[in-house]
């Protein structure tokens, strides 16, 4: 009898682990296939509304405190699936860090390990009330530094940004290397303020990559001397192509002998086309600033390159107001790239970058400045302007298309 007890006794408490262990397993078992799964994901259940952060089932972001968790997973992929406030955040820390690789040799690769590498699509959702306030740091803005071949980001709206940093700033990227396009953002709203000392945009401060089908209303103000490169879009910009893309907004230059400072970018140098877009700005610049531009502030294919960087479709509403020591001003384009240093040091007998600017129209006023033209302020023979016309005027009364040429340029079809 005892016996027979004892191996009851055993089998009754056998069933009861049994139970638990089933009961445990299908608990957990449920979890994991409302999250995706138990493959392919590193990230804490909680860190996401869901996902695995494979390209064909991204992370889930819905709240601030998710977006913020993206920095933990930097070559990931994610998707917004509702708009994020991040009003509670008194200084944002930038997703990706920018550390160039080797700085004394190679100011163009970052350290991949920091910097965003994943994809992130917004999907059409906004992120509003970004505040970053820090004057000594490169690389600034909703994502601070975004490399790869894939990294990317997407389909988003971003609106009441106010981004403070020292160079690279923008108000939703602050450098790109070299890669994958940026499209489809759009920075919204009458109260973007940005502001850098080298390298500010509305939306991107800096990259070499494309730009497609973005639009920014954005009050963009450079400051420091002997810096440059703002556009109320994009700041400096080098073997890239922007498309289809639009600003609004204003650019203050407060320094002295700062360069390219252009509506949509301050620059688009070594690049090949910009196609198609438009800027209707207010541009206020300091002494001796140079190659300002209702458009860009300057362009052009590099440095003995074949080839120009072509400008065509594009529209320009702009006022410009300048010292009479600032120089190189013009509608659409300030000048093809040209530095007297660069001519002393590196290139002897250096002479501005090519353009081709086709059909292109500008409105407006250049107030101020010298070497001032509707369509382009300073252009050497290597440089082209066929069926382009202009509303514009030049406080001077010298309402000319091309302000100065070092020798005559084929002018086609002007009217």
């Amino acid at each position: 009898m005892a016996n027979t007890n004892t191996w009851r006794e055993y089998a009754l408490n056998t069933m009861r682990r049994s139970s638990r262990f089933w009961f445990l397993l299908f608990f957990w078992g449920a979890i994991l296939l409302g999250n995706g799964g138990c493959g392919g994901s590193d990230a804490p259940l909680s860190e996401f509304a869901g996902g695995q952060g494979t390209p064909e089932n991204p992370y889930q972001i819905a709240t601030a405190k998710q977006l913020e968790n993206v920095r933990n997973h930097l070559d990931r992929n994610f998707v917004l699936t509702s708009d994020i406030n991040l009003a509670s955040y008194e200084n944002w820390e930038p997703i990706g860090t920018l550390v160039f690789a080797n700085p004394e040799e190679d100011q163009e690769t970052p350290v991949m390990e920091l910097a965003f590498t994943g994809v992130f699509d917004g999907g059409g959702h906004t992120v509003s009330n970004i505040i970053i306030n820090t004057p000594e740091k490169s690389g600034v803005g909703l994502f601070g530094c975004i490399a790869g071949d894939i990294g990317s980001i997407s389909n988003l709206v971003v609106e009441n940004v106010n981004v403070k940093g020292m160079t690279l700033v923008g108000g939703v990227i602050g450098y790109r290397s070299i890669g994958s396009a940026v499209k489809n953002i759009r920075l919204v709203g009458n109260d973007n303020y940005i502001e850098g000392g080298n390298m500010v945009g509305g939306i991107l401060g800096g990259g070499f990559c494309d730009i497609v089908d973005c639009e920014a209303q954005a009050n963009v103000k450079l400051v420091g001397d002997e810096g440059g490169l703002a556009g109320v879009l994009a700041g400096g910009m080098e073997t890239c192509d922007i498309i289809g893309s639009h600003a609004t907004g204003t650019i203050t230059v407060e320094g002295a002998n700062d360069t390219g400072i252009g509506g949509l970018a301050g620059c688009v140098w070594w690049s090949q086309k910009v196609l198609d877009c438009s800027s209707d700005v207010v541009i206020t610049v300091g002494e001796d600033n140079m190659m300002i531009g209702g458009l860009v502030g300057y362009a052009g294919r590099g440095v003995g390159v074949d080839g120009v960087t072509l400008i065509s479709g594009c529209s320009v509403t702009a006022v410009i107001n300048a010292p009479n020591s600032a120089e190189r001003i013009g509608g659409i384009v300030g000048s093809g790239f040209y530095s007297d240093v660069y001519e002393a040091n590196y290139f002897p007998g250096l002479k501005p970058t090519a353009i081709s600017i086709v059909n292109c129209n500008t409105s407006g006023q250049i107030d101020g400045g010298i070497i001032s033209g509707t369509i382009i302020g300073y252009a050497y023979n290597n440089s082209f302007v066929t069926n382009c016309a202009s509303d514009m005027t030049i406080k001077d009364g010298t309402a000319k298309q091309v302000g100065a040429t070092e020798t005559d340029i084929p002018l086609d079809n002007l009217r």
